[in-house]
């Protein structure tokens, strides 16, 4: 992205405030509500993180466990983000179930390491903060987009339905589409970059 683009982007972003404070929001509710977790809900949650562990553990079996680390955790990131903005035009329903459900896996690992006796502040510096500061931000500014467009798309069919003409702000917004992927694409990358080497070795260290 240019200076030009990046400072286009930040008024896209301005402008999108209070869908970004609704992500924000849906994830930290996600991540109470992991903490909490018991009964069902923490069966679930387990259903969820095990098969990370596994993956986690194959990766760091293979040869060169930081290259295939940062490659799967930029391309997983990545193609997640994108999924979260376009199926948010699917009403806003798939941005809303990522972020409550990302927040609980992360709220509940955290919990049952604290139960395990972990130091909890001491895991969230060294294994969330290094690479989580772009990654969650990241994720969170898809999630605003995502939000953002379901309640176009509800607006636009229900001009429709009353028989009316299609408004501008649908194709306003998908000309912010691309900006938001070239944010996406180096925040990204450099998150996994970070979270393959600097996280990698403060968590093994």
């Amino acid at each position: 992205m240019n200076l030009n683009s990046m400072r286009t982007f930040a008024k896209d972003l301005a402008a999108l405030k209070w869908y970004l404070a609704a992500s924000a929001a849906l994830f930290f509710v996600g991540i109470a509500i992991g903490a909490g977790a018991a009964g069902g809900l923490s069966a679930y949650l387990d259903h969820q993180v095990a098969p990370m562990r596994e993956l986690a553990e194959r990766l760091d079996a293979t040869g060169n466990p930081q290259v295939w680390m940062f490659l799967f955790i930029f391309i997983n990131n990545f193609v997640k983000s994108l999924l979260v903005v376009f199926l948010g035009a699917l009403f806003g329903l798939f941005p809303l179930f990522f972020l409550l459900t990302n927040g609980m896996i992360l709220g509940y690992v955290a919990a049952i390491a604290g139960d395990a006796g972990a130091n909890v502040t001491s895991l969230v510096v060294r294994g969330i903060l290094p690479h989580g500061l772009l990654e969650i931000t990241a994720i969170l500014i898809a999630a605003a987009y995502g939000l953002r467009y379901g309640t176009l798309v509800l607006s636009e069919l229900a001009r429709a339905f009353r028989g009316g003409g299609s408004s501008a702000s649908l194709r306003a917004f998908h000309g912010t589409i691309k900006r938001l992927i070239g944010f996406l694409f180096f925040a990204l990358l450099v998150a996994a970059f970070i979270e393959s080497t600097i996280t990698y070795f403060l968590v093994r260290g």
